[in-house]
């Protein structure tokens, strides 16, 4: 397909898009780099009326994936799910070359910039307001889109998630990633490429306002780096807040901390009713959808054998779970088993090994996945254990 037919078909499928209620999320290439398409994803607000602010979110994953056929997708964060619709928020998901691409962090910026420069060129088909823009990310992509944040003189907002904005700044003891190795395949050996990569270093006059979350118990990025960022930020006449949650890993959004995510979610909501000085002020619809949605992600407070009986699967492991008090695990790669007995209580579902270690797990209300609870500090860790089948 030659370019010129591409580019009709890009404006045919946004015009569609814009102009009609069934699609709301669009999927597209917005631009070409090394080789590869690098994708674009677009969620509109089901209200169109009226020009809307833009806001860009950034993925993570540790830089991590892609191949020698294509790039990691565009991902939108979990809070579109609850936002776009009710604040009239343009999300866009964006796309970049990762190590899996043989690129350069000098790449992924290259890709990122090209890609914001594509729907600023189309901004109008998606009756976007462009002089109220946003930019965010998790993990490893909050590294880039902080950077990207400091770019732009129309960007208002800038909201971070367990991210590392200081490279310079930074031992793996602490933080492990990035690891000399990430540094090494993504072109930041030196000192100068590491701050040329920092946020931190490269503040524009005035930031914007910036939110950031972070868990406490984080053993990627030190919960420490959000805290210097803020204020790194203030010192240059920005607005910075920080969020720390206790007992949480490598996650400020995850379902299976529903009233960590929710806060999240409120925290993100105000911050935009107020820096893109939106129409709406009551957020009481937001409220109501989250406890409609996380409904069913709040741990059960009533755990039953009958509830439990059959076949949990998680990625490394499968559990098999009798209806005698024991039961046993399958690793599934080694295919090792393991016998286990296990106690109840309303609130918990403990396994004993024949180790004698002990885990505990939770049972979430929708009854289709448990959740690992490390007994020291009661964390529940960012992975679920699904309800594969009833034996």
């Amino acid at each position: 397909m030659n370019k010129t037919i591409k580019s009709i078909l890009v404006i045919f499928v946004c015009c569609c898009a814009v102009n009609s209620n069934a699609q709301k999320t669009i999927d597209t290439i917005a631009t070409k780099a090394g080789g590869y398409d690098i994708p674009i994803r677009i969620k509109l607000p089901k209200k169109n009326n009226g020009k809307r602010p833009v806001y860009f979110f950034i993925h993570g994953g540790g830089w991590n994936g892609g191949d020698t056929n294509k790039v990691p997708p565009a991902r939108l964060h979990s809070d579109a799910n609850f936002l776009a619709d009710e604040l009239g928020i343009i999300y866009v998901g964006l796309a970049y070359r990762c190590k899996g691409n043989n690129a350069t962090y000098a790449d992924a910026i290259s890709d990122l910039e090209a890609s914001v420069k594509w729907f600023m060129d189309h901004a109008e088909r998606f009756n976007a307001d462009v002089t109220r823009i946003g930019f965010g990310g998790a993990s490893a992509g909050s590294t880039l889109s902080a950077s990207m944040a400091q770019k732009y003189t129309n960007c208002k907002v800038y909201i971070g998630a367990e991210g590392m904005y200081n490279l310079v700044d930074h031992t793996e003891e602490r933080s492990p990633f990035p690891n000399q190795k990430a540094r090494e395949i993504y072109g930041l050996t030196t000192k100068k490429k590491s701050k040329e990569a920092s946020a931190f270093y490269n503040l524009k006059k005035k930031p914007p306002a910036s939110l950031l979350f972070h868990g406490k118990e984080d053993r990627l990025c030190h919960y420490t780096q959000s805290e210097k960022f803020a204020k790194e930020i203030i010192k240059s006449s920005g607005k910075a807040k920080v969020i720390l949650y206790d007992k949480i890993n490598h996650t400020c959004f995850s379902a299976g901390h529903p009233d960590v995510l929710k806060n999240s979610v409120i925290e993100i909501a105000k911050l935009f009713i107020k820096e893109f000085d939106l129409e709406v002020k009551d957020i009481s619809s937001i409220e109501n959808l989250l406890k409609k949605r996380l409904k069913g992600q709040y741990p059960s407070k009533n755990i039953t054998k009958e509830k439990l009986f059959g076949i949990w699967k998680h990625k490394n492991e499968t559990l098999h779970v009798l209806e005698n008090g024991k039961g046993f695990s399958v690793h599934n790669r080694t295919k090792k088993k393991r016998d286990f007995q296990y106690s109840l209580t309303n609130e918990s579902f403990k396994i004993v090994l024949p180790n004698n270690k002990t885990r505990l797990y939770i049972l979430r209300n929708s009854n289709n996945a448990i959740y690992y609870i490390n007994i020291e500090n009661n964390n529940a860790k960012y992975r679920r254990i699904n309800y594969i089948k009833q034996k």
